[in-house]
């Protein structure tokens, strides 16, 4: 299976959760253990006998490996990095070597979760063998059992694991919005969208969004590339009605997803759904049952009058300002966190300006930058402890209106992750609510 990989030198640099993944999983097909090195700036402890290289001289001998197994969280464009581009290896680039079954690749900024899952439901119901791999859960290398012929693999891609993925290859390839997004990692949006536009290399059928099929278009002139969105989109939605072509498949679909975005998503259903001869009342039924996912617009309940609702992985400003322009009438209270990840803030400033949304928790680290642009009107919250946050939201949220954790941008500074961000927010909206 991994046969180029036998009696070759491989680090596998910061030995994180991947990683350890990517150890299991060498070992299992015979590497030899002297063959293998980890490299990671804290000291390791490994009951395996592998050797650990740590401290300052972690980074030392590189040259001496014939593979890098790199972490997602170093960017490949730093410049120790650079010279050895032709040595590094990820999971999604060792998984695109060996596995050539049928892939379903999903990719775009923000919402492909939970299209990916939608997907996956379909799948299944239509009693296909399906795996869901998504990029925020077990990385792909665990997730898969090589000795299980699946039907379908759907895999949620980041542009993290696109970057330099020259042997991608898939049976079905979906790309939607492209917001600038994680330009500190990728040195600006130019490459972030060429690591986005990574998907289309060698994949049978693609789907693009009708806003960026005219410019997906003009750079793949012989590739049959269909459009899915708006009214004229080969797959399209008008008044929950929805067409291929100009026939008319599904009928008064009844959905929890509502707003036009995520009626865009489910034109990519239809289309895999076309592609694969599912029929389409099956995927009518599941939209009927489907729910939100954790941490996307979930409602977690009203307490004192005020409805609190989590948008965590919300880490984008486009994203929050979707949810802005879904909510207008009913925020009373939001939660904003301004990383400094070279987003532009001002669109996002504008809509709160806008919809008078007056009531603002702003967390570090660059949170001066908004406070630039806001003048007196607004009553403001400067703080890094969540408890603050929610005794601002009961004291100054307007009875029936919602106050929004929908961030923005990611929060890393204070939390390890959403999920930690989450749980203090719903601790303390719980607490206070007695």
């Amino acid at each position: 299976m991994i046969d180029f990989l036998q009696n070759k030198k491989i680090a596998i640099l910061w030995y994180g959760v991947e990683w350890k993944s990517t150890l299991n999983f060498l070992l299992k097909n015979w590497l030899l253990k002297e063959n293998i090195t980890i490299l990671d700036k804290n000291i390791i402890k490994n009951d395996l006998s592998i050797k650990v290289i740590s401290w300052e001289k972690y980074m030392d001998n590189l040259d001496d490996y014939d593979y890098i197994f790199k972490s997602p969280w170093i960017s490949p464009y730093t410049n120790w990095l650079k010279k050895y581009k032709n040595k590094i290896l990820t999971q999604t680039k060792l998984f695109f070597e060996i596995y050539n079954w049928k892939i379903i690749s999903i990719t775009q900024t923000k919402w492909k979760s939970t299209i990916s899952v939608l997907i996956y439901e379909v799948l299944k119901k239509a009693w296909y063998k399906v795996l869901l791999v998504w990029n925020i859960w077990n990385p792909v290398l665990e997730e898969i059992d090589f000795n299980i012929n699946y039907d379908f693999i759907v895999y949620e891609l980041s542009s993290y694991m696109l970057e330099e993925l020259e042997n991608h290859h898939s049976y079905i390839s979906i790309l939607w919005n492209i917001f600038p997004d994680h330009l500190d990692w990728h040195c600006w949006f130019d490459n972030y969208k060429k690591a986005k536009e990574n998907i289309l290399i060698n994949s049978k059928n693609l789907l693009i969004w009708y806003n960026l099929y005219p410019e997906i278009q003009k750079k793949l002139l012989n590739r049959k590339i269909l459009s899915f969105g708006w009214e004229s989109s080969y797959y399209s939605h008008k008044n929950n009605d929805f067409f291929i072509g100009n026939y008319i498949k599904l009928k008064n679909v009844k959905t929890n997803l509502i707003w036009d975005h995520n009626l865009d998503n489910i034109c990519w259903v239809l289309w895999v759904c076309d592609i694969i001869w599912i029929d389409f009342n099956l995927l009518k039924d599941i939209l009927l049952k489907f729910k939100w996912l954790s941490h996307r617009l979930e409602n977690i309940w009203t307490y004192k009058l005020i409805t609190f609702i989590d948008d965590a992985i919300s880490t984008t400003p486009e994203s929050t300002i979707a949810w802005i322009k879904a909510f207008w009438e009913n925020i009373g209270c939001i939660f904003l966190w301004w990383t400094d990840r070279w987003y532009d803030f001002l669109s996002l400033y504008k809509i709160l300006e806008h919809y008078k949304i007056k009531n603002i928790v702003l967390f570090p680290d660059s949170w001066d930058r908004i406070l630039e642009l806001l003048d007196s009107s607004y009553n403001i919250l400067k703080t890094e402890k969540m408890e603050d946050a929610v005794k601002f939201a009961y004291k100054f949220c307007w009875s029936w209106k919602i106050c929004l954790l929908s961030t923005a941008s990611p929060s890393y500074g204070i939390w390890k992750n959403y999920i930690e961000k989450w749980n203090e927010f719903k601790k303390y909206v719980l607490k206070y609510s007695k």
